[in-house]
């Protein structure tokens, strides 16, 4: 079952959309993902694990380092 909204973006996001296929199934999309990285925060929080924006952002900052290291490697 589907239900039809209308809502307000900032126009960065609505020019964004103005370029995808399928607008409603790529906002679906994003709000799931949403969705399981709260479910995924909260789980660990339950289990006394704070995660914080700051520290995946530093995460993701060493998996991009680590990816570069290897792709270098293999150019060797």
């Amino acid at each position: 079952m589907t239900r039809k909204l209308s809502i307000s973006l900032p126009d960065d996001v609505a020019e964004h959309l103005d370029h995808v296929d399928n607008a409603s199934a790529y906002i679906a999309e994003a709000i799931r993902l949403r969705r399981k990285q709260e479910r995924t925060r909260e789980f660990f929080a339950r289990h006394g694990i704070q995660i914080t924006d700051e520290g995946v952002a530093r995460a993701g900052e060493k998996l991009r380092a680590a990816e570069e290291r290897r792709r270098q490697a293999r150019a060797a």
